[in-house]
């Protein structure tokens, strides 16, 4: 048994489609890392993401997300960023 077909033995059990079961496992897999990382960082928010992004690089690889996903994420992440630097400049 692989990594890749855990999705596939879950959706079996469970009887749900494959698209499910890996976004189950993924979303389990990232608050898997995501929990302690908010717990030990205490407010760091740069190593919250950074986690954030490995987690998503490692689901990515296994196969359980689309690399869309993780574009995504990256493309909301540089939005936010994007945000704080106008409010920092214009002062509002």
């Amino acid at each position: 048994m692989s990594l890749e077909d855990i999705p596939t033995y879950l959706s079996d059990f469970l009887d749900i489609s494959t698209e499910a079961a890996q976004v189950l496992l993924s979303i389990v897999v990232i608050l898997a890392i995501l929990l302690p990382t908010f717990y030990l960082s205490k407010g760091n928010r740069i190593a919250e993401i950074i986690m954030l992004f490995l987690a998503e690089c490692l689901l990515v690889g296994i196969g359980w997300i689309p690399f869309w996903v993780l574009i995504a994420t990256v493309a909301m992440m540089a939005f936010g960023i994007s945000v704080l630097g106008t409010d920092a400049v214009t002062g509002g």
